[in-house]
Parts: C-alpha cells; sequence; structure tokens
C-alpha cells in the first residue's frame, strides 16, 4: 500500500470523517459478502475489502494505534475459536 499517499488522504479528511467512511465501507463490505454467499462467488467483493483495508489502514495511523496491540488481539481472537472448534469436537 502506498502509506504516503493514505496518509495525506488521512490528514486532509481527518478521524471523524474517516471514522464514518470506515463504518460506511463496513456496511458495503458486509453486503457485497452476503451477496457474494448467495451467488457462490467472490469476484465482486475485492474492491469492498480493498476499500475496507484502506480505512482500517488510515485509522490506524490517525489514531496512532500500535500494531502490536492489533497483533495481540487477533492472536488471542484466534486461540479463542480454536479452544471453541475444539470443543466441538
Amino acid at each position: 500500500m502506498e502509506k504516503d499517499k493514505l496518509q495525506m488522504i488521512a490528514d486532509h479528511y481527518g478521524i471523524k470523517k474517516q471514522l464514518r467512511q470506515l463504518a460506511e465501507e463496513c456496511s458495503e463490505l458486509a453486503v457485497e459478502a452476503s451477496h457474494s454467499a448467495r451467488k457462490g462467488t467472490t469476484v465482486g467483493i475485492i474492491e469492498e475489502i480493498a476499500d475496507v483495508e484502506i480505512m482500517i489502514e488510515q485509522i490506524i495511523y490517525l489514531a496512532k494505534i500500535d500494531r502490536c496491540d492489533i497483533e495481540d488481539c487477533i492472536n488471542y481472537k484466534l486461540d479463542r475459536q480454536m479452544k471453541r472448534i475444539e470443543a466441538e469436537e
């Protein structure tokens, strides 16, 4: 991802506007995921994932979020889900 462009755009709009934009992009992704599940294809979902990822990167930058905190949270959630799967068996 082109970090300079991402940061310039984020700085231009600011955190409040970009948080609202993130919410909108997530909604669009949710709709496309539903359509993709129904159609059995993921072709249309690529653009929506890209939009959400761009917005997430802007929020990480604007809010000065430490990526290590995100990774820790991801690992915790993955471990928790693995325990749930094991409990199903």
